[in-house]
């Protein structure tokens, strides 16, 4: 089996041939003495598995080679490596990607550690953010190297959280279309008498509220790939639109006389099983076989439970790493139980347990007991009730839970939290008058779990916009999204 291969960049010739050293008995190590020599490997020879770069280099400032190894090879790990006290660019080079850094002098195990978990993680390198190497997991990554060189359409499959949307940003990122833009809509979020606009986009004044000329997401993608999520959620009368533009390759704006050409890869997903709702007349059977030229079904969690203690690892890498905590222990027992679960949720249900344990319960040590999985068996749904959206906010400020009813389609445990937390921290914000120390306190949480959160959730304090007045909004149905 070939081994790994590490790509060295150390202008000192010591420093260069000390990591050679470490590395070699375990991995393909070969060494550059400069940015341009390090480009050049990169654009050469067999893929680079990881990258430890020094951030003092005779030609290019380390940031910037990191930048550029990034856009040359995307999802290649960077490993920094600074003097002990210049730990400042490293810390830099990780806001902008670098995975992780060492510091001179090196410690041999240290080095070994951080390269084998930084390749331990990465099971299929090339594609950045998509974790598993289970049986299941690499057919799908079979499929998307065939698919990488293409221009063709794709459908991808699969239960909600299963990350239908990383799979679409993937062929993207690595496909012939990866210098053009990359364009999601959800499809189950936007009202049906507004999908029109914001797929074609729209002229002034061609309805009530039109006050400007909008682009919609064809002419936004154009270059680039179209990814519609959650398809099957589309009314059949804008299926009918779709279908033409897709066939002759262009479009009209809501009001608009003329027919504007666009050049797109479309790139849909939908958990529904199109086959049965054409079956049903409730997706046209024409449109279903013109998006499902390549179909990409991903297994649910539960079909690939050996690839559960990796994903657990790399969130809470990331969680840990954003909260600047260390990263926890996982007990054999808790990572048994976690395989044992159905994760009715998939890996989206994952990451917001591991987030929810490392924001609000951390400890160095988690087990069974503290992942708090609940029954181990599928649990049945609840009954739908009738309304689906309350007030954010009773008369005394506290946010209630939405209720959910049939016509909102699967629930979304996290996309809900999400709702109900950027609800409780823009009205703490609001009556602390934008005091993000008191506005944690007031949540009783740290000043730094608030940062994290409102940083995860996109939440600013630099306009009144942000902070709005309590009482006055109700909960809207979050985005479905894959």
């Amino acid at each position: 089996m070939q081994k790994p291969r590490i790509l060295i960049v150390d202008d000192e010739e010591g420093a260069r041939e000390s990591l050679r050293m470490v590395l070699k008995p375990h991995y393909d190590a070969c060494v550059a003495a400069d940015g341009a020599s390090a480009l050049a490997v990169l654009q050469s020879g067999p893929p680079v598995a990881l990258v430890l770069l020094d951030m003092r280099l005779p030609d290019i400032h380390g940031l910037d080679l990191l930048g550029r190894v990034q856009r040359l090879s995307p999802g290649t790990p960077v490993v920094v490596v600074t003097a002990v006290n210049e730990t400042k660019p490293a810390v830099e080079a990780m806001k902008i990607g670098a995975v992780d850094y060492l510091t001179k002098p090196f410690d041999a195990t240290e080095i070994l550690r951080v390269v084998e978990r930084e390749l331990g993680q990465s099971a299929a390198p090339e594609f950045e953010n998509i974790i598993g190497n289970s049986p299941a997991m690499r057919k799908v990554y079979a499929l998307m190297r065939q698919l990488l060189p293409t221009d063709s359409t794709v459908l991808i499959t699969g239960e909600t959280g299963t990350g239908k949307e990383l799979v679409a940003r993937a062929l993207h990122n690595y496909g012939p279309r990866k210098a053009g833009p990359f364009v999601p809509m959800h499809c189950a979020t936007v009202p049906s008498e507004l999908l029109e606009s914001e797929l074609f986009g729209h002229e002034r004044g061609s309805f009530t509220g039109a006050m400007q000329r909008r682009i919609g997401v064809f002419e936004s993608a154009n270059g680039g790939t179209l990814f519609l999520d959650e398809i099957g959620e589309m009314p059949l009368v804008t299926q009918t639109k779709l279908l033409r533009a897709i066939q002759e390759r262009e479009i009209r704006r809501v009001g608009g006389q003329d027919t504007i050409r666009i050049d797109v890869r479309l790139i849909c997903a939908t958990n529904r099983n199109l086959a049965d709702e054409v079956r049903t007349g409730r997706f046209r059977e024409d449109l279903f076989y013109r998006i499902n030229v390549v179909p990409v079904a991903l297994p649910p969690l539960r079909e690939r439970t050996e690839d559960i203690p990796q994903l657990v690892m790399h969130f809470a890498q990331r969680v840990a790493k954003e909260l600047d905590r260390p990263v926890p222990e996982f007990t054999a027992e808790a990572m048994e139980v976690a395989k044992r679960y159905p994760w009715p949720g998939n890996a989206r249900e994952l990451e917001h347990i591991i987030e929810r344990l490392l924001v609000t319960a951390y400890a160095p040590r988690i087990g069974a007991e503290q992942l708090a999985l609940g029954p181990l068996q599928p649990r049945p749904r609840p009954a739908a009730v009738s309304e689906c959206t309350v007030n954010a906010y009773s008369n005394h400020g506290v946010p209630y839970m939405p209720q959910i009813g049939p016509e909102v389609g699967e629930m979304d445990l996290t996309l809900w939290t999400e709702t109900v937390e950027r609800k409780a921290i823009t009205e703490a914000l609001r009556r602390t008058g934008g005091v993000i120390t008191e506005a944690a306190r007031l949540l009783k949480v740290t000043r730094r779990i608030l940062r994290y959160k409102m940083d995860k959730l996109g939440i600013a304090v630099t306009s009144q916009e942000t902070v709005p007045p309590a009482g006055a909004q109700a909960i809207q149905q979050p985005p479905a999204q894959s």
